[in-house]
């Protein structure tokens, strides 16, 4: 009996373990570091490494990211300064430059570091542009980092000077007239080539880039009020197409 019982036993042992499908092992994926590689994938495939870095570490030619935040980047992303291209949506999609910025975002700082090799003019006013683009974005520390840059680079005299009380400015927690200050300095002075109306311009369509349309029409208002008598119409035209809320309109008579 004990015999036939065991043999018996065994058998519907292995008939149950013969038909437990083998089980699959969980991985704990953490859903922050699935965002950082798909970011960090996108930021290689899209191009982006290739001047700053496989780990947006910077290089010769283009800064370390890190440290910049999601709107900077976004901003930077449709409408460069200096000599980065733009990547339009069909290039990098809204979703994919989100993604992208999260990933930069999530990067520890470094010290900002700067390529040496750009020659000094273009710096001071590559930090003028990025302390306006830190402002916009609401990053009064990133603005001020900018700035700080600025006053290390300028010679002393009027510029360095305006720059210093910006700085203050800053530093007391005001961001709307360094705004238009730094925007006073920068065009025909920084950049001695760019008027400030074509500054508000340029500024108008960085804004629209991101969908930001009362930015756009913030500039845009400034542009008409600095616009000659052969400048006028367009500009009202360009203010009328966004009132309409016709960015594409608005944004072909601003490259006019």
């Amino acid at each position: 009996f004990f015999i036939l019982f065991v043999s018996v036993f065994s058998v519907v042992v292995v008939g149950c373990t013969s038909e437990v499908p083998t089980a699959t092992p969980t991985v704990n994926v953490i859903p922050e570091a699935i965002e950082e590689a798909t970011g960090h994938q996108l930021f290689i495939s899209k191009g982006c490494a290739a001047c700053h870095g496989q780990d947006a570490q910077g290089s010769e030619v283009a800064p370390e990211l890190p440290g910049h935040g999601e709107a900077i980047v976004k901003r930077q992303v449709r409408n460069p300064r200096l000599r980065m291209p733009a990547f339009t949506e069909n290039q990098i999609s809204d979703e994919e430059l989100d993604t992208i910025a999260r990933y930069i975002v999530s990067l520890p700082a470094g010290d900002h570091a700067h390529p040496e090799t750009i020659e000094l003019t273009a710096a001071i006013e590559m930090h003028h542009w990025m302390a306006l683009e830190a402002l916009k974005a609401d990053d009064t520390a990133e603005g001020t980092h900018h700035v700080k840059h600025i006053i290390e680079l300028l010679e002393p005299g009027l510029h360095r000077t305006q720059m210093e009380a910006v700085l203050k400015s800053l530093q007391a927690g005001e961001t709307h007239d360094p705004e238009h200050e730094i925007e006073g300095m920068l065009a025909g002075t920084a950049a001695p080539e760019l008027t400030l109306l074509q500054l508000h311009l340029r500024q108008a369509k960085v804004s629209l880039a991101v969908d930001d349309l009362a930015d756009a029409q913030h500039h845009v208002v400034h542009a008409q009020e600095l616009a000659d008598v052969s400048q006028e119409d367009q500009v009202t035209e360009i203010l009328l197409f966004l009132e309409q809320g016709d960015t594409h309109g608005a944004e072909h008579e601003i490259e006019e």
